[in-house]
């Protein structure tokens, strides 16, 4: 089967004026195919969802998941980092029929979409920004790590790396409103804000990040991209890449920043304790 890319520029003639203007769009914005909504697709283009949805039919597919699927592994094989998919809730965990033919097959190609994934990460990984994020919290007392859905997750299991270390710390959940507002009326320079945002990029957490600069907190994001909302708006940026095939994110090169992490930590705060100790003797 053709990719994607190759596929809509052999079968764009065939396509009606509308549908071209379509298919134009998907060619000219391949990143952004991953992830858009029917919806958007439909604003930004200025034709009806109808039209989109027959455009997906000529091109050979059931709908526009199918299309946003296509795009998320040609954006794989290429190691782009930055693919969000969307049902009504986001999510997309179905397989197309064509891609069960061979399920071994199919399960091979995940797992080496990951492990290139992974490689490409550690390759890349900037260690000096992951010291540099340890150490800023081993100097503050107050900690708040704020998330929503996946990065949520992702908080929760931050915030018990911090633990093991002795370092206390809240997690925030952004889609609940009183957390959130509750959380913001504490922030100013003592504190030191995480702000995890992965796809789908929760507003309400780009909004947290915002209050806090202007509060003048302390800001380190965590994200998939060096230039997402989170991170132009941070004082430090850890950047892993969660795109997956088939689910929003996966948590593979995230757990291997989190493990990262948690050994700067370990080793700054033996340091920390050593040069204690030898304090103390002279």
């Amino acid at each position: 089967m053709d990719d994607i890319l190759t596929l809509i520029r052999r079968k764009k003639n065939d396509l009606t004026k509308k549908q071209r203007i379509v298919a134009e769009y998907m060619l000219e914005n391949p990143d952004e195919m991953s992830y858009i909504t029917l919806k958007d697709l439909s604003r930004k283009i200025g034709v009806t969802e109808i039209t989109i949805l027959n455009t997906c039919q000529a091109l050979g597919f059931d709908g526009i998941n199918a299309v946003k699927y296509e795009f998320r592994k040609a954006q794989i094989l290429v190691e782009k980092t930055d693919v969000v998919d969307e049902l009504t809730t986001y999510n997309n965990n179905l397989v197309p029929d064509y891609e069960l033919s061979d399920k071994e097959l199919f399960l091979r190609e995940v797992g080496d979409e990951e492990i290139r994934m992974l490689k490409a990460y550690w390759e890349t990984a900037d260690l000096g920004k992951i010291f540099e994020a340890a150490e800023l919290c081993t100097r503050y007392d107050r900690i708040i790590i704020c998330g929503r859905g996946f990065s949520f997750t992702v908080a929760e299991l931050l915030q018990n790396y911090l633990s093991y270390g002795d370092i206390f710390s809240s997690v925030v959940n952004t889609e609940l409103n009183d957390s959130t507002y509750g959380m913001l009326a504490a922030l100013n320079a003592s504190t030191l804000v995480i702000v995890i945002s992965f796809p789908d990029y929760y507003y309400m957490t780009t909004k947290v990040a915002e209050f806090a600069k202007n509060a003048g907190a302390k800001l380190i994001a965590i994200t998939d991209r060096p230039d997402t909302e989170v991170a132009e708006l941070s004082d430090l940026t850890l950047a892993a890449p969660t795109m997956a095939r088939i689910f929003m994110n996966t948590l593979s090169a995230v757990m291997m920043l989190l493990n990262l992490f948690a050994s700067a930590l370990t080793s700054i705060q033996t340091e920390k304790k050593n040069a204690g100790e030898v304090g103390k003797e002279a």
